[in-house]
């Protein structure tokens, strides 16, 4: 009995698994955005550069590639452009502005 909960619960967390995959292969909006293949399903690459302290290289080299937006994760976007630093970084008079901890993000006297 013990054997076929566990075999049943071994099948839905594989379910699972595969769902989110494909989900963020083919319906999720960073899908379309260019990157590497492996970088749909796990973080782990990025975290291999990071340990190896060549994560800043790795990414050069991916924006070398795909160009100026690409994707690091299944969460996570790099852009190179100045516009979109501007767009990430200041609140554009917006009317929600960012909180002091984005001072650490200061050039050149401009948050």
């Amino acid at each position: 009995m013990f054997a076929l909960l566990w075999q049943i619960c071994a099948v839905i967390a594989l379910l699972i698994w595969l769902c989110i995959g494909i989900y963020r292969a083919f319906l999720s909006p960073l899908a379309k955005i260019p990157g590497s293949k492996y970088t749909l399903f796990s973080e782990v690459y990025l975290m291999i550069q990071e340990f190896a302290s060549k994560r800043r290289e790795y990414i050069h080299e991916l924006h070398k590639r795909y160009g100026p937006v690409v994707r690091l994760g299944p969460n996570e976007v790099s852009f190179t452009s100045l516009e979109a630093m501007k767009e990430i970084y200041s609140s554009g008079g917006s009317g929600y502005d960012k909180t002091e901890f984005y001072t650490l993000f200061k050039q050149f006297d401009t948050r």
